[in-house]
């Protein structure tokens, strides 16, 4: 994997392997056999004044992202793309100012959204701008915990059997701006969604309501 930092945009580029990193404040780290600019473990670069791009190719992947904006924060968007192969996205106690767009390819793919508790006080999730993902084929699962969703929110499922699901408190300032969308189901029981505490008028390929997140492998 490569790290660079292009007109102001840190960029993480992924390779075809099954690569397994995380970025937190103190860098970008690769677990397992993965390695970043031929180390274990870089510093984010000096140079970085716009957004934090992720660009993952096949293979199945796992990606962690931990700013929640101290020592290094997301200065504007936040950009994951993901290629084919069943993938993992978490995103905990992540501060996003302005956009986040995360797109997945073909796969099973997990997107894991939830906060961690600190030295002092539990930090949650803040995306202050639209938040919008679009997965590709398969069967795909959003499941976020204790977010806070300033702007719009557009999540595409795509085809296969998907789950999104909420257990925990999370916040939608715009809730009239939040949509779901579990696209064309694929077999028994359909598309599921979770949000006992949620109500939203804006979902829409929703076959089933189960009561926890167990739905695809999730929380109970």
């Amino acid at each position: 994997m490569l790290v660079t930092v292009e007109n102001g945009d840190l960029i993480i580029q992924g390779d075809n392997a099954d690569d397994n990193i995380m970025i937190t404040e103190s860098g970008v780290a690769g677990r397992a056999s993965t390695l970043v600019n031929g180390q274990r473990q870089v510093f984010v670069p000096e140079g970085v004044a716009d957004d934090v791009v992720i660009r993952m190719m096949d293979g199945d992947d796992f990606v962690r992202v931990e700013l929640p904006g101290t020592n290094f924060a997301v200065p504007d968007d936040l950009r994951i793309t993901m290629g084919s192969g069943s993938d993992i996205i978490e995103l905990l106690q992540t501060e996003v100012p302005d956009e986040t767009r995360v797109s997945t390819g073909g796969g099973s793919d997990i997107v894991f959204i939830d906060g961690v508790f600190g030295v002092n006080d539990f930090v949650r999730p803040d995306f202050g701008g639209t938040f919008t993902l679009a997965s590709g084929s398969g069967d795909d699962l959003l499941e976020f915990h204790h977010a806070l969703f300033r702007g719009d929110v557009d999540a595409s499922l795509g085809s296969g059997i998907d789950g999104a699901c909420s257990t925990e408190d999370s916040e939608f300032q715009n809730p009239g701006q939040a949509r779901f969308d579990g696209g064309d189901p694929s077999g028994f029981p359909g598309d599921g969604f979770v949000a006992p505490s949620l109500e939203f008028t804006n979902i829409i390929g929703f076959e089933d309501f189960p009561d926890d997140c167990s739905f695809l492998g999730g929380r109970f």
